[in-house]
């Protein structure tokens, strides 16, 4: 299975556009990981600096590394996949019923 998640509202709480101060939700970060050990792939996508033109790019993957999150690719765009877990689609707490 193809999993993408978003990261601000889904995988940590975010102020705003704060996203240097983001906290993870520590029970998504390892739900996340528990697919990733099993063999899905997983994607983390985030709209990071899509209107302010900053890269958050480095900045998010050096993040989501400090968190303990497993993944397979990162973009900072929407990409394609089977299932999309961020705040606009299946919600975190969706998530949580479904694993």
């Amino acid at each position: 299975m193809r999993w993408v998640f978003d990261i601000d509202g889904t995988l940590c709480d975010t102020n705003g556009t704060d996203y240097m101060n983001s906290e993870p939700d520590e029970s998504m970060i390892i739900l996340v990981n528990m697919l990733y050990d099993k063999g899905d792939y997983i994607t983390i996508q985030s709209a990071r600096g899509s209107s302010s033109g900053i890269d958050w790019y480095q900045k998010t993957k050096d993040q989501l590394d400090k968190w303990g999150l497993k993944y397979h690719k990162l973009i900072l765009n929407k990409p394609a996949g089977d299932i999309y877990v961020d705040d606009a689609s299946i919600k975190p707490e969706e998530f949580r019923n479904i694993i």
